[in-house]
C-alpha cells in the first residue's frame, strides 16, 4: 500500500489524544466559549474530532489544535463547537415555564401596549424559540406585537433553526390540531413549520460570553441547559450579560437541572420560583 510522505495510513488505528493534546484544545474551549471540558469529556472530544482528522489527513490532535489557532476567520473554531457540544431539545420541552409565561407574564405584557421581545438564548436548533412562537399565535397576539429573538453559538443547530424541519420525535406530545396548524408534512416522518411561525423569530449567531446581540430590552428570556457547559466564573459573566439585556421587571427562565442561587447574587435577578429568575434593581 502507497502512503503519500508526510501523511498517514488511513487503514492504521489512528493515536489517541494525550494529555497535553487534550488540556490544549480544552484551554481553548474554555477561553474563547467559556466551555470546560473536565478529564470526564476526553473520551468524548477524542471520538468527536477523530473523524475530521481521519476525513481531512491530519496526523494528529496537535495539528489539529494548530489548525484552530491559526484560523482567523472563526469557521473553524465554530465548526469544533458543533463537534463537541450537544444539542438535544424537543417542541414545548419542560412544559411548565410555558404555563407560567402563559398565565403570568403574557397577561401583563400585552397590557403594556408595546412590542414583547422574548430571546430564546442557546436556540440549538430552533424548537425552543417556534415554540414560543406557536404560543404567542395562540394567545392572539400578531406579527406587530411580538418579536422572537433566537440566538446560538453553532452555526450548524442555526441552519438547521432556519430551515425549520423536524422529525415526529421532535414533535413529542403535540395535539395533532396543532400540528395541522402549525407545521406541514414533508414525507418520510418529517415535519416543515409554517412561515406564519417562521415569521415571528429572527436568529443570530452569538456567544453568551459576549454582549448581547441585541440593542433594545427584552422581556424574557430563556436560556435553558445552556449553563450547565459553564464553571461559576462564566455562570456569573453570562448572567450578568443576560441581566443588562433584560428589561426592568423582565423574567429569566433557567433549566430545571440548573440551580443559579448561589451565582446569581449580586446580579440583580431575584428568584421567583425553582428555574425562574426576575430583574429587580
Amino acid at each position: 500500500m502507497t502512503v503519500q510522505q508526510g501523511g498517514r495510513d488511513p487503514e492504521a488505528p489512528f493515536p489517541p489524544i494525550t494529555d497535553e493534546e487534550f488540556r490544549k484544545i480544552s484551554l481553548l474551549a474554555y477561553e474563547k466559549a467559556g466551555i470546560r471540558l473536565g478529564p470526564k469529556k476526553k473520551v468524548l472530544v477524542q471520538s468527536r474530532l477523530c473523524k475530521v482528522l481521519k476525513k481531512e489527513g491530519l496526523t494528529s490532535y496537535g495539528e489539529y489544535y494548530c489548525r484552530l489557532i491559526a484560523d482567523k476567520t472563526g469557521r473553524e473554531f465554530a465548526r469544533f463547537i458543533d463537534l463537541i457540544t450537544t444539542s438535544f431539545t424537543h417542541f414545548f420541552r419542560e412544559k411548565r415555564h410555558f404555563d407560567f409565561l402563559s398565565q403570568h407574564i403574557l397577561p401583563d405584557l400585552r397590557e403594556s401596549g408595546r412590542v414583547l421581545r422574548i430571546w430564546s438564548a442557546g436556540c440549538a436548533t430552533g424548537e425552543e424559540p417556534y415554540s414560543i412562537a406557536i404560543l404567542l399565535l395562540e394567545e392572539g397576539f400578531s406579527a406587530d406585537e411580538v418579536r422572537v429573538l433566537a440566538s446560538d453559538i453553532s452555526l450548524q443547530a442555526l441552519s438547521q433553526a432556519e430551515e425549520g424541519i423536524y422529525g415526529e420525535e421532535k414533535l413529542g406530545d403535540f395535539p395533532p390540531l396543532l400540528k395541522r396548524k402549525y407545521f406541514l408534512p414533508e414525507g418520510g416522518g418529517r415535519y416543515r413549520v409554517k412561515e406564519e411561525v417562521k415569521g415571528l423569530v429572527r436568529f443570530r449567531r452569538s456567544n453568551l460570553l459576549s454582549p448581547p446581540p441585541w440593542g433594545f430590552p427584552i422581556d424574557v428570556i430563556f436560556c435553558r441547559n445552556v449553563m450547565i457547559y459553564f464553571d461559576n466564573e462564566n455562570k456569573k459573566r453570562v448572567l450578568w450579560n443576560l441581566r443588562s439585556a433584560l428589561r426592568k421587571g423582565g423574567y429569566l427562565f433557567v433549566g430545571h437541572a440548573e440551580n443559579l442561587i448561589t451565582v446569581s447574587n449580586g446580579t440583580g435577578l431575584k428568584y421567583v420560583r425553582p428555574s425562574i429568575y426576575r430583574r429587580v434593581e
